[in-house]
């Protein structure tokens, strides 16, 4: 392998691998990046074979700011960007009541935060096709959104007019895709149910099973030739999709009703999934997927993030570093992604990968215990629908006495008042993740930047992922202030969210 660098913040690349081992994929670079490259069963940061271009979907993935200035919501963003992530945790972590009704009612009334790090994909739905502004969720299993007739859906722009499309059905019990569950039919046994459950904000919701036909790209050569530039309104989704079963929510609480996206859309290792159900109707090859992300410290007006999704594999051309595999340890059944984190560094000066920016930066070793720190969830969720980092509670102690001897101030989620010199100066997050069970041990994992190499001698091919602190600090652009997205003392497990990729 050689040594290469990458032009965008982070690729994600998620697989579902049937002749390999359960993996994911990392990548280094000298810019603002780490790549995730992932099978449903693998996660890769960084070089599997070549995908034919005509094997592959490009879609562009818009970016929070883009879709509330959309919908003239712009000044949600100064609302998130006010909440400190100690407050949007415990908001997120309250207890429910035994019945759960107490619980629904406060997700009903406290609204729902997505934060600046979720991507969104502009979905086309029926016929005539309808826009839906779907969330991107590698921790989901459904591709799921609100219907006409939801009662129970919080402040939703717009549903879903199911009775527009003469090509929407409903999922007889008996057809149901979602499992063999005993409650996956309803009490008349009419109808599919499907549920959606959030671990970190128990955001929640419920649906029945429905099907129609979606289109998301692939096409747009085609259509512009046919003078169509917009799909809204046309039978685009009928002539160029393919039928998707998804859930038609009936109630929706916390993040689920936000008022920014209309909905999620599935990337989890489910059969369920957007991804696994494009393969069964043989509009992909393989079920792979890329995320891409870009994100960006402007001292402007704004902070934005966007970047790509790539359905069917990988496009070699935008990735420019070495695949580094880590092992995706969920256990059969699980359908979530989940990784060993072994050890968290402090990396002094910065720098925005896991190439440093100069010789000689410092780099610390936190007092981890690995067990504890992967236990309550049986790993580390690696989930693109997760708004922050959120680490357990077992590494508050090391991270907070580690960063104020490197900064040389207390951490704090508190507004910061920071140049964008000094962000960029603060220390880079490097975590280190339990190798591929089949790793490839025939080369020096000391030629790899983003393998332990020397860094753990016990464990050097483990892979490296490098978060710089414009990924886990978030900026208000009203103020001019930061705030780190960090939650330190989670009784929840921890979680790898949108910002460590």
């Amino acid at each position: 392998m050689t040594s290469k660098t990458i032009s965008i913040t982070c690729c994600l690349l998620l697989v579902r691998a049937t002749q390999l081992i359960p993996r994911v994929a990392m990548a280094a670079s000298n810019l603002v990046s780490s790549n995730i490259y992932s099978t449903h069963n693998d996660i890769i940061w960084g070089d599997l074979e070549e995908e034919h271009e005509q094997n592959l979907i490009h879609l562009q993935l818009r970016s929070r700011h883009s879709v509330l200035r959309e919908r003239n919501l712009l000044h949600l963003l100064e609302q998130d960007a006010d909440l400190d992530a100690g407050a949007m945790y415990l908001r997120w972590a309250a207890s429910r009541d035994e019945d759960g009704a107490g619980y629904h009612r406060a997700l009903q009334n406290e609204g729902a935060y997505a934060g600046e790090g979720t991507h969104f994909i502009d979905v086309f739905v029926g016929s005539p096709a309808q826009k839906r502004i779907l969330a991107v969720s590698s921790g989901a299993d459904f591709t799921a959104f609100p219907c006409q007739g939801c009662t129970l859906c919080g402040n939703i722009i717009s549903f879903y007019q199911q009775s527009l499309s003469p090509t929407f059905s409903t999922m007889p019990c008996g057809r149901c895709v979602g499992g063999q569950r005993e409650d996956v039919c309803d009490s008349n046994r009419e109808f599919c149910v499907a549920r959606g459950y959030n671990l970190v904000d128990k955001s929640a919701w419920t649906a029945y099973e429905a099907r129609d036909v979606f289109y998301v790209g692939g096409a747009d050569a085609e259509l512009e030739a046919k003078g169509i530039f917009d799909p809204e309104g046309t039978d685009v989704a009928e002539t160029h999709g393919f039928p998707l079963v998804f859930a038609c929510q009936t109630e929706a609480s916390g993040w689920y009703a936000s008022q920014v996206q209309d909905g999620i859309m599935g990337f989890s290792t489910a059969r369920t999934s957007f991804i696994n159900q494009m393969v069964f109707q043989d509009k992909l090859k393989y079920p792979r997927f890329c995320m891409c992300f870009e994100k960006k410290v402007l001292m402007g007006s704004d902070m934005r993030s966007a970047g790509v999704v790539t359905l069917g594999g990988y496009n070699p051309r935008i990735l420019d570093s070495p695949m580094v595999y880590v092992q995706n340890i969920a256990q059969e059944g699980e359908t979530r992604y989940k990784v060993y984190v072994r050890n968290i560094y402090f990396r002094q000066g910065g720098g925005q990968s896991i190439v440093p920016d100069r010789e000689r930066q410092s780099v610390v070793r936190l007092n981890l215990d690995s067990d504890t720190f992967n236990a309550k969830n049986g790993g580390t969720i690696l989930d693109s629908g997760v708004p922050m980092l959120v680490f357990d509670e077992s590494i508050q102690e090391s991270f907070k006495a580690e960063w104020k001897k490197m900064v040389g101030q207390k951490f704090t989620l508190g507004k910061l008042m920071l140049s964008e010199n000094e962000v960029l100066a603060l220390p880079t997050i490097i975590i280190q993740i339990r190798a591929h069970d089949g790793v490839d041990t025939s080369f020096d994992p000391r030629t790899l930047p983003n393998m332990a190499g020397d860094r753990d001698p016990k464990n050097p091919f483990d892979g490296l992922l490098a978060i710089p602190a414009t990924h886990y600090m978030e900026r208000n652009p009203s103020t001019g202030t930061y705030r780190a997205r960090i939650v330190l003392d989670s009784k929840l497990g921890s979680f790898l969210g949108i910002n460590a990729m």
